[in-house]
């Protein structure tokens, strides 16, 4: 599931620097004995905004109800700046509600206010707003535009918490590109402004997406102690809503981890505050968690509704990237019951929804290069024409003499110049658009590889399990042998899932460090230990590889199927009692040796099975070779070797 970042606290309302040091439920018991008051409109609509403000960190149906009671309010009163900030804070809860559509609808209806009355600082807090809703709706461009206007003005007004907001936006930004240095600095400089300032409550996303960057980088104890010290701080300050989205983070981190005692604990008391708040992407995103451990220990009954239920809930927010999560859940977990229909639907469902959206990003990149290419071509018309009736006005009015002819020629000879600059310039523009869109390509590629490893590959062995299970039906007479059977299925399942999971990493991961890639190494090595324990495991990385440097996420599962397909035809037909694997880099390229001391065999005589084509056929999809060299007695070698980044040739 890509990490979605917690939503931010865009504005500070009306609230007084003395309800900062209290806690949400004291400052809604003040606030809800005031408003029983016959105060002047305008007042009460400030009241209704910061009670909506403040239930938003305990229950959103109770924050969106005072939104609208301060826009009733803010509207009798007749003040275009308290309206702004009405449609703004009933924007708050809806967008924490997860209604990105209505809630850009009021953040521009405040924005038009602030701009009419010339509001810099509320203008600044509705771009602050709107920035954060195109980044939910992954459209970044828009996204950093906004945040970028907003940060000035904050800057500039000495309003260094809604300046920390930005900041913390910005991280999210940097963190989805990826570039992990820059948002690291920018969690850490709002962290460091909101601790000053006392504003605890917004620190604690922040302290949650510092944890997620540091999981990025591969530093988890770090990262653990965030997430863990966002739990403390929600809970201590008694905000629900911040405890939700704490608990739902942490669980998706101990998830990744593989930690499923401590997980199914967090997903639990996360599940329990988030139904209590009513938030709706917490409750399917803790669904999904908790239900992902229950499958993975065996307790497919008590997982079965959570998914179902975190699928539903998810395609009900139009989430169309993390309902295919619990799908995949879905796929083992009905061939676990044996329910072979609904395994397959799941897995079909999965696959069409996860083509769609590769699909629907591909068309919306294209879109908006298109969009961009006419709208200079359009702009290029239009100067060619202003030329034309230039020139003409210039024979027209010729006859005015040589002194006013040669001042109009300068004068055109100046605008040419400008013009040509500006084609010039334009033109530049129109290659970087259309070098982009090259980038878009190669990124589309790579994702479709990857989508086609899960087809081709793993499908196909999910088929081979459906089947299987199927055909157990007939088998009633022969008990002694549908035990065998069913550990051969159960075997053969989890090295299913395991595969399927290599390859969700490495769509995720996007680039891969090749810590990262010796891990994913190192468990399927593990694994082969256990099997064969009468085998003993080598595997070493040079010195002159980088463990920090990166591969791209389809080369590096194209090493990692190698590697496997290697060390599994060692297990099965060797005889070895060691195998070693080594990584080394030379000048131009990088190699991986896989080697066994067992029994060989004649290449002259023995054909290439699905195995070994297979690995050539990955081999050349790295711009590389595999070498396999075999004797009798001798033992088995193989060499893989491709270019390392930037030489690989295109085909």
């Amino acid at each position: 599931m890509r990490h979605r970042l917690i939503p931010l606290i865009l504005f500070l309302a009306f609230s007084l620097n003395h309800l900062r040091a209290q806690t949400p439920r004291k400052i809604i018991d003040s606030l809800l004995v005031r408003v029983q008051e016959k105060l002047p409109a305008d007042q009460l609509a400030n009241m209704y905004g910061e009670l909506g403000w403040q239930y938003a960190a305990i229950n959103l149906d109770s924050a969106i109800y005072f939104g609208q009671k301060a826009v009733e309010k803010a509207e009798e009163a007749k003040d275009p700046k308290i309206l702004a900030q009405a449609y703004s804070d009933l924007g708050s809860g809806i967008l924490q509600k997860g209604d990105l559509q209505a809630s850009k609808k009021l953040y521009l209806q405040s924005l038009k206010i602030r701009e009419e009355i010339k509001d810099s600082l509320g203008m600044a807090k509705s771009y602050n707003a709107l920035g954060f809703i195109y980044q939910r709706e992954y459209q970044t461009d828009s996204a950093i535009a906004y945040f970028l206007k907003a940060l000035p003005v904050f800057q500039k007004s000495n309003a260094q918490l809604n300046a920390a907001a930005v900041l913390n936006n910005l991280g999210v930004i940097y963190q989805n590109l990826p570039d992990y240095q820059k948002a690291k600095q920018a969690y850490e400089q709002a962290i460091t402004i909101r601790e000053e300032l006392g504003d605890f409550r917004s620190v604690i996303g922040t302290y949650n997406n510092l944890g997620t960057v540091y999981k990025y980088l591969g530093e988890f104890d770090l990262a653990e102690s965030y997430f863990q010290k966002a739990i403390v701080k929600a809970t201590e300050l008694e905000d629900p809503m911040n405890q939700a989205i704490s608990y739902r983070i942490y669980a998706m981190f101990l998830l990744e981890k593989g930690d499923l005692d401590n997980l199914e604990e967090i997903a639990r008391k996360g599940l329990i505050v988030a139904r209590q708040v009513n938030t709706q992407y917490e409750v399917a995103a803790l669904e999904t968690a908790l239900g992902s451990a229950l499958n993975a220990k065996g307790k497919f009954r008590e997982a079965k509704p959570l998914l179902l239920s975190a699928a539903a809930n998810f395609q009900e927010q139009g989430s169309e990237e993390d309902v295919l999560f619990p799908y995949f859940e879905l796929v083992s977990l009905y061939a676990a019951l044996g329910q072979a229909d609904s395994s397959r639907y799941y897995s079909n469902l999965y696959q069409q929804t996860l083509r769609s959206k590769v699909e629907k990003e591909s068309k919306e990149v294209v879109a908006e290069l298109e969009t961009k290419y006419q709208t200079e071509l359009k702009d290029l018309q239009i100067a060619e024409q202003q030329l034309q009736i230039r020139n003409q006005n210039l024979l027209i009015f010729g006859s005015l003499g040589l002194a006013f002819i040669l001042a109009v020629v300068g004068y055109l000879l100046y605008k040419q110049q400008k013009l040509k600059n500006r084609q010039l310039q334009q033109e530049d523009e129109l290659k970087t658009a259309l070098a982009q869109l090259e980038t878009q390509n190669k990124l589309q590629e790579q994702r479709m590889l990857i989508s086609r490893d899960l087809h081709d590959n793993i499908g196909a062995q999910l088929t081979f399990i459906i089947s299987a299970i199927e055909n157990l039906k007939y088998f009633e007479p022969i008990k002694e042998q549908l035990t065998v059977r069913y550990d051969t299925i159960a075997s053969f399942t989890k090295q299913t899932i395991t595969e399927l999971r290599d390859t969700i990493w490495a769509m995720n991961s996007g680039q891969v460090t090749w810590d990262s890639l010796m891990l994913r190494i190192q468990d399927y090595v593990q694994k082969a230990r256990e099997s064969k324990s009468s085998m003993h495991f080598d595997c070493e990385v040079a010195e002159n590889l980088d463990s920090h440097s990166l591969l791209a996420s389809s080369d590096s599962i194209q090493v990692l199927r190698i590697v496997q397909e290697a060390v599994q035809n060692a297990v099965k037909y060797s005889e070895a009692s060691q195998v070693q694997i080594k990584f080394h880099a030379t000048k131009k390229d990088l190699v991986a040796t896989i080697h066994d001391n067992g029994k060989g065999f004649d290449q002259g005589t023995i054909l290439l099975g699905n195995g070994l084509y297979n690995m050539q056929k990955r081999a050349e999809e790295l711009g590389g070779k595999v070498e396999i060299k075999s004797g009798l007695g001798q033992g088995t070698t193989v060499k893989l070797t491709w270019p390392m980044s930037g030489s690989k040739e295109k085909n």
